[in-house]
Formats: C-alpha cells, structure tokens, sequence
C-alpha cells in the first residue's frame, strides 16, 4: 500500500514538472487536419522486426509518440491497448513510437512489465520533431497514402478521442 501511495505521489510530482498539464516537455498547441507528406522512417520493433513509413502504406495509422518517463504517456497505455484491439483486422492500427535513450532491450523489457499490446518502436526525439512533436504524448494520424492527415493536440487523450480521430481519416 504504501509503495502505490509513493507512486501515486512521484506520478503527481512528475505531472506537476510538466506544467501541470497532461502533456511532457512543451505546450501543447491546437492542431489542424493537413494532407502533407509525411517524414519517412525505418525503425526497430520491440520484440524484433522493423517498421517503416513504407510497410504502413495502405493502412489509416494512429502513431503515438511517447517516453516512458512521461506520466500522460503512461496513463494513455490502457487507451491504447483498447484501440489498438478494436482496430484488428479494420485496416487502421496504433503504431507507438518511443524516444527515450532506451536500448531496444530495456524498453523491450519497460513495455513487457507495463502491459503494451500494441507495436512499439524505437527513435530518438529528432523523428518526433520532424513530425511536429512540442510535446509528449503527441499523436499524428497517418492516411493510407502515407501522409499526415491530422496532428493531435499534445497530451493525454482517451480511446474516444483516439478512436475519433482514426474515425475522421479512415475512408480518405
């Protein structure tokens, strides 16, 4: 009991670091649906494999830029868990991209304790930024075409949010 209370207590201290918000690192600004193209990647896999803009051609991707040291990016795991569920099979998926200093094993090892049940990969924030990430979580909507079609507001968002933003670019 008293390490859940110290938990909570560090989790609290960590959102209060973070402006108080539910986003990490900068201030999260309103986002508009675009159409541009989106900045090409090949990344590791956890769990092994790779991903790349390329293979997710033809699939509407909500992709989750996120650390592990990111209280808002911690509670967004059980929301994504359940997307990510819901979208088997519909042609649209969750695509998490990790930019901590993390070895592949380490994260590998972080996403097995927490319960990740979607794909997660690993960069570093220089991918983020390119993607127009100012804060964390940060949530950009890929179209089957491979380009941006809405980048998210930074910050926490339930499935319903995340659920609806997938919805907006589905059928594009």
């Amino acid at each position: 009991m008293r390490r859940l209370a110290r938990a909570a207590a560090c989790t609290a201290a960590l959102v209060a670091l973070c402006g108080g918000g539910l986003s990490c690192d900068r201030e999260g600004k309103p986002r508009a649906p675009s159409s541009e193209a989106a900045p090409p990647f090949d990344l590791p896999l956890v769990g092994g494999g790779r991903v790349s803009l390329e293979s997710l051609r033809g699939e509407t991707v909500l992709v989750d830029f996120w650390a592990t040291w990111c209280p808002p990016c911690l509670l967004e795991i059980p929301e994504l868990n359940a997307v990510s569920a819901e979208l088997a099979g519909s042609g649209a998926r969750v695509l998490a991209i990790s930019v901590d200093g993390l070895t592949l094993e380490a994260l590998a090892e972080w996403v097995g304790e927490k319960g990740v049940k979607y794909p997660v990969a690993l960069a570093d924030t220089d991918l983020a930024t390119a993607y127009g990430a100012d804060a964390f979580p940060f949530h950009v909507v890929l179209g089957p075409d491979g380009r941006v079609r809405e980048r998210l507001e930074s910050g926490f968002h339930d499935r319903s949010q995340l659920r609806a933003a997938l919805a907006r670019h589905a059928a594009r």
